[in-house]
């Protein structure tokens, strides 16, 4: 169900079983998708859709994503997906957006996006006469920071992978939710180098769970390069940690950086158990 024009936009979903991740609960990488439908949803009702931007020769990039799951999301669960422009200057701007079932708040964060010329490749200001359709006069904003300036230590976690076919999207570079997969699969690796593969997770009754996902695009990655993988904990207390994962090429040039905090649950009820060791160290 779609709620067309109205510069504060909602569209509902159904959770489908390929959403769901290991331990039974909707992929982080699946909401930025979420969000990305929504988007080209509201953008189509409000005629800067995709065949709009198209016709105007612009494209749309992601600078920023923050992400906070507050409750998980589960197999046929159904929600309500709401997103606002909360402003925008000359080539950037920022929106928000909230996840809602039955009045409970599911999870909420901030994205910055850039226009882009698609013959220069270079940022553009989109037409103003079709902004204003977006414009509120006092959105609704979350608390955001921007991405912190990160320094991998030398000695930290880091393994090397290619990028494949099936990490591309339609502009034939790595695509926004793809690299938040990508941090997952680093974080599971950098568990499993501390003696806790995901088996092992599973026998004990326990799964990890990302609780915020905030990821900084630089520059995109294209198919066939490889990517250096730095993985290390920032921060940890009882119950949760913090994880920085960056994606570097060759050269040494940032692609991607991403903060993961997560915690361990029980399987089943979630319930929040006392971090291990091996991970709060």
């Amino acid at each position: 169900m779609l709620c067309r024009m109205s510069k504060i936009f909602t569209r509902s979903f159904r959770v489908r079983y390929s959403e769901l991740d290991a331990a039974g609960w909707v992929s982080p990488a699946a909401y930025l998708r979420y969000l990305v439908e929504t988007a080209y949803d509201w953008g189509e009702a409000l005629g800067l859709g995709a065949r709009d931007s198209e016709r105007l020769g612009i494209f749309w990039l992601i600078r920023e994503t923050e992400i906070r799951l507050l409750h998980p999301l589960r197999h046929n669960d159904r929600f309500d997906f709401t997103i606002w422009m909360v402003n925008w200057q000359r080539v950037r701007g920022t929106r928000c957006f909230e996840l809602t079932s039955g009045g409970e708040v599911l999870a909420q964060g901030s994205q910055h996006i850039v226009c882009m010329d698609s013959s220069t490749l270079r940022p553009t200001s989109p037409p103003e006469t079709l902004l204003e359709n977006f414009r509120l006069e006092q959105p609704r904003v979350f608390p955001f920071e921007r991405f912190p300036k990160i320094e991998p230590p030398a000695t930290c976690f880091s393994f090397s992978r290619r990028v494949e076919w099936g990490d591309l999207d339609t502009l034939e570079h790595v695509n926004n939710a793809a690299y938040v997969t990508l941090a997952e699969e680093a974080a599971a690796r950098w568990r499993a180098e501390r003696g806790w593969k995901p088996a092992k997770f599973a026998a004990m009754g326990l799964t990890p769970r990302t609780r915020r996902v905030h990821i900084q695009y630089l520059s995109p990655a294209l198919w066939g390069e490889a990517l250096t993988f730095s993985v290390y904990p920032r921060e940890s207390n009882a119950t949760s940690s913090s994880l920085y994962v960056g994606l570097t090429r060759a050269d040494g040039s940032l692609v991607c950086e991403t903060l993961l905090d997560w915690e361990l649950v029980e399987r089943g009820n979630g319930q929040v158990c006392p971090l291990l060791p091996e991970f709060s160290e």
